[in-house]
């Protein structure tokens, strides 16, 4: 039995648990900063602990009602959740961590330096000890180093990790993470207008994902000179002076600083189209489900699954209302001509509310329409008649051979 599209819907149901929630205890910038470089071109910020219930909402999905009627549905999930488990095993077999309870937040903060490989700094927030340091070393063959700050281990020339003795996991540049366990470290300064004091502002808006980049002269040179021609994406590495996207619990935003008004200009336009077609991709799903929905019919008693799937119509519009919105999410767009500063942010009552996922259904529904209509068999091709043949005609037996005359006997 293979998994179709009733499966697909029992999914999804048990999917329905999963989401991004508001952490309460979400970490502050000066947490989130503690290992900061000083003027990072990229950061990434993960706040990990928002996310890591969806883990319990994966392995309780073999126990749905509607996911345990299904074997081939049933099987396909305990395969995925039996991975997922081997590799948290795995993980506190070797390493001696669980990344599902042991983590708060992950940060990266990169700088590019032309001609030679980027300066990067890992930082993991959570329950982390030298022992893990230990087992680490066990498995690279690296040597523990004991400092003031901590202990660490070099992987090789380009990369080691160590653990604070706060239990901050830091990996990356091995000059970068030595300084920080060195026992000297302090935060580096955020003032105003810097790199570091643009990512206090994206952390304090306690995102669940962001991402910043604000680039150096000489990153923004490296860069360009990798490509070629004059397009778009050269016309906004020069321009940009800082770039930022943030996921939230109730939607999206994002904050552009130019170096142009025009530039500033041209931003805000694209922004007020970005937010349309947020509008637009909430509503069409639905009226997507209802349009294909309503051609099930003409497929009614041609296949059990499309049978069954007309008997749950009102089911799946259901799916597809609590995977997306109205298209009403509020939008707030804020430009500064003096600072040619750009900060938007769409807000709903959910996530998905702004950033539609129920154009999963709808297209779930076409595939199975097009693979019905695929498996049709084909009506069957007339036979052509072979051409009569003649009847071959019969060989004539072979003569039998005469016998040679006797010569005349020859006279005395």
């Amino acid at each position: 039995m293979s998994v179709g599209i009733i499966e697909v819907i029992s999914l999804l149901l048990g999917l329905s648990g999963f989401g991004v929630k508001e952490n309460p205890k979400a970490p502050s910038a000066d947490a989130v900063l503690q290992y900061a470089m000083p003027e990072p071109d990229v950061m990434v910020h993960v706040d990990y602990a928002s996310l890591a219930p969806n883990y319990k909402v994966l392995t309780s999905l073999p126990k749905h009602p509607r996911i345990k009627a299904s074997p081939a549905l049933a099987k396909a999930v305990r395969e995925v959740v039996g991975q997922a488990e081997a590799a948290r095993g795995l993980a506190r077999g070797t390493v001696g961590f669980d990344f599902v309870t042991d983590l708060d937040s992950i940060e990266l903060f990169a700088q590019i330096v032309p001609g030679n490989k980027p300066n990067v700094v890992g930082v993991v927030r959570g329950r982390f000890s030298p022992q893990n340091v230990d087992r680490i070393a066990k498995l690279s063959g690296g040597k523990v180093v004991e400092l003031p700050g901590g202990v660490m281990v070099e992987e090789d020339p380009d990369a080691a990790i160590g653990v604070t003795t706060s239990g901050v996991l830091i990996a990356g540049t091995p000059a970068l993470v030595r300084d920080r366990l060195d026992g000297s470290w302090s935060a580096p300064p955020r003032t105003p207008g810097s790199n570091l004091g643009y990512a206090a502002e994206l952390i304090d808006a306690r995102p669940v994902f962001a991402i910043m980049m604000a680039m150096s002269k000489p990153a923004r040179s490296e860069a360009l000179a990798k490509i070629s021609g004059e397009h778009f994406v050269t016309d906004i590495l020069e321009r940009h002076r800082l770039a930022a996207f943030s996921v939230f619990h109730d939607g999206v935003g994002w904050t552009w600083i130019d170096r142009t008004k025009a530039g500033l200009d041209s931003m805000a336009l694209m922004s007020e189209g970005t937010i349309e077609l947020f509008r637009a991709g909430q509503i069409a799903p639905r009226g997507a489900a209802k349009l294909m929905l309503g051609a099930l019919d003409a497929y009614r008693g041609t296949d059990r699954q499309i049978d069954e799937l007309i008997r749950h119509k009102s089911e799946v519009l259901s799916l597809v209302k609590s995977f997306t919105g109205d298209g009403q999410f509020a939008a707030k767009i804020d430009t500064n001509p003096r600072t040619l500063r750009l900060d938007v942010r769409l807000r709903g009552k959910s996530l998905s509310e702004v950033v539609p996922a129920g154009l999963l259904i709808p297209l779930g529904v076409a595939g199975a329409l097009y693979q019905l209509d695929s498996a049709q068999p084909a009506p069957p091709a007339s036979r052509a008649l072979p051409a009569p043949t003649a009847p071959a005609k019969r060989a004539a037996p072979a003569k039998r051979a005469t016998p040679a005359k006797r010569a005349a006997p020859t006279k005395r």
